[in-house]
């Protein structure tokens, strides 16, 4: 075996490539590949440390280090697993060989129907001074029962500096464990905490997290729902805080601009709000006065008119703390609308974003409908050449009204902006462009583009449809149309639903040929051996059934030359 092979730092980096896999093009979607790294630690004494450690890095289950241990220790009755004896020195010793591993542990609420009380008694009795995981730093906790309290002190220790509470209820894990938290991991720095419920004022377990909030001062992240004034006043004051989501509901600010005077979240790049309505969303981005402003991302409860968006997004043009943002995602949670002139968004509305040269993803979820036309995607091409992500589909509801933007209309945005790999908009697919012998789209091929919403987006001929999709964006792998219940009443629901199924399909077949035909062009017509051919057909995604009945359906495929 080569030398360097003895490196652990070079066998980390196989084991963790074997590990992390990508799936074949064109989806690229990373997996986790338990067995191949158990028979890499299996195959040489050289891999079996830097395998293990890759592959106990992160636990999901607290069963699976259980398990690790002699078969006369455990025993599973259904789907719970219990003790049927105390641990002894041999069995601690091998729980601690893995437990040495382990970066990030998971608790989640299922654990409360998989680990019977006895096994957190048991590990409760830790008889060793130093810590139960050396190297842990994640800890996510959704285990609230009172017996796991004392083996859940055992896992609070100075190397954690990230923490995820699953559900905030009146129970032991926040009574009990919470407050023990800023004393015995004092280097948190991303905490995030959720409930199923909605926090009202003055409810205790509010009180208690809010008052966990504030005895922690190098907080880089926080993730959470409602707080309280005190609790948001000192997040604000935080010299490191990088990334906020919260819920505004039960905060009326009046409070923030006396006590700041001016210094809120000085380093805060991602904001994420949440508010009844957008005058109380933009009032607390009036406190951010950070420069590195990346992410805005608002969720309101009311309806905001096309001139209100008009206005508040020439305020961002022009605002020079926002000239390096590049994501803005804003939704509407109401799901209904009875829009009129004063709820169209039209391109005059979006221009004033046009400043924001740095923009990789715009997501308008609103309860306005749009007016764009295929001049108005190409002035979003130009403006905008980094974008990732472009939805303006309304996914909901659609936009109702009939769109003036073409399939031939998106060939700018596809050639502008190379990056672009999710794209909403509604399209009128009933207007193609005329059959030709030459490549569609002048030759354009947009490798990134993986996903189209097209909500209530019209189609008449999907077999023409998938032919210049596929030459276009050829690694389409998800068409999302009239899925919906808004969308369910509409008219032509069903059918058009049916054609863009077809046309999802039929884009992977004609994508496969493409490529076949690319790569024999570029071979120099030389044709390949057995093995090579069933590895190329290997390769290629499962084309999903399609169990609509196809009677009564008109086809009409592309003229020769076409593909």
């Amino acid at each position: 075996m080569h030398r360097c092979l003895s490196i652990d730092e070079i066998l980390t980096t196989i084991c963790q490539h074997a590990f992390n896999i990508l799936k074949p093009e064109p989806k690229s979607r990373e997996l986790r590949d338990r067995r191949t790294l158990a028979r890499l630690a299996r195959t040489s004494r050289y891999f079996l440390e830097p395998a293990l450690n890759v592959l106990y890095y992160e636990i999901n289950d607290l069963l699976w280090l259980i398990k690790c241990m002699p078969d006369d220790l455990w025993v599973v009755n259904g789907k719970q697993l219990s003790f049927k004896r105390p641990m002894e020195q041999s069995d601690w010793d091998v729980f601690l060989r893995y437990t040495r591993r382990v970066r990030s542990l998971e608790f989640d609420r299922h654990c409360t129907t998989t680990t019977h009380v006895n096994v957190y008694h048991s590990l409760a009795t830790y008889p060793y001074p130093d810590v139960m995981f050396p190297r842990l730093t994640h800890l996510r906790c959704g285990e609230w029962r009172e017996d796991a309290v004392w083996f859940l002190r055992h896992l609070l220790q100075p190397t954690v500096n990230h923490i995820d509470i699953d559900n905030l209820l009146p129970n032991a894990l926040t009574y009990r464990v919470l407050p023990l938290i800023p004393k015995r991991c004092p280097r948190v720095r991303q905490l995030m905490a959720f409930r199923n419920l909605v926090f009202q004022q003055g409810d205790p377990v509010l009180d208690q997290f809010s008052n966990l909030l504030c005895q922690l001062n190098l907080l880089e992240s926080v993730r959470c729902a409602e707080l309280t004034d005190e609790s948001l006043l000192h997040l604000a004051r935080l010299p490191a805080l990088k990334i906020l989501r919260v819920d505004l509901r039960l905060n009326p600010l009046h409070n923030l601009d006396s006590s700041l005077r001016g210094r809120g979240f000085p380093v805060l790049r991602e904001a994420l709000v949440s508010s009844p309505t957008m005058s109380h969303c933009l009032q607390f981005l009036k406190y951010v006065k950070s420069t590195s402003l990346d992410t805005i991302n608002l969720n309101v409860d009311d309806e905001t008119p096309a001139a209100s968006y008009k206005e508040i997004f020439t305020a961002w043009g022009l605002n020079p703390s926002y000239q390096n943002l590049s994501t803005i995602d804003i939704s509407e949670m109401r799901v209904w609308r009875d829009y009129d002139e004063k709820h169209i968004i039209d391109i005059t509305v979006l221009r004033p974003l046009f400043q924001l040269k740095g923009l990789t993803c715009l997501k308008l979820e609103t309860l306005c409908t749009y007016d764009l036309d295929d001049a108005a995607i190409k002035e979003i091409a130009t403006a905008w050449p980094l974008l990732e992500t472009l939805d303006l589909s309304l996914r909901e509801c659609g936009w109702e009204i009939p769109s003036k933007v073409t399939l031939q209309g998106l060939i700018p945005l596809l050639r502008g902006c190379p990056n672009l790999a999710l794209l909403g908009v509604v399209v009128d697919a009933t207007r193609l462009p005329a059959a030709s012998t030459r490549l569609p789209g002048a030759g354009v091929r947009n490798t990134s583009l993986e996903s189209l919403w097209l909500a209530d987006s019209k189609i008449t001929r999907p077999s023409l449809v998938a032919a210049f999709l596929s030459a276009v964006a050829p690694n389409i792998e998800q068409i999302v149309t009239w899925n919906t219940p808004l969308l369910s009443g509409r008219e032509g629901k069903d059918k058009y639903r049916k054609r863009w199924r077809e046309v999802e399909g039929l884009v992977r077949m004609f994508s496969i040929t493409r490529r076949q035909e690319h790569a024999w062009a570029r071979d120099g017509n030389v044709g390949c051996d057995e093995e090579e051919e069933a590895q190329a057909w290997s390769s290629e995604p499962d084309l999903s059934p399609d169990s609509d009945s196809d009677s009564g359906f008109e086809y009409c495929y592309p003229p020769p030359g076409v593909l």
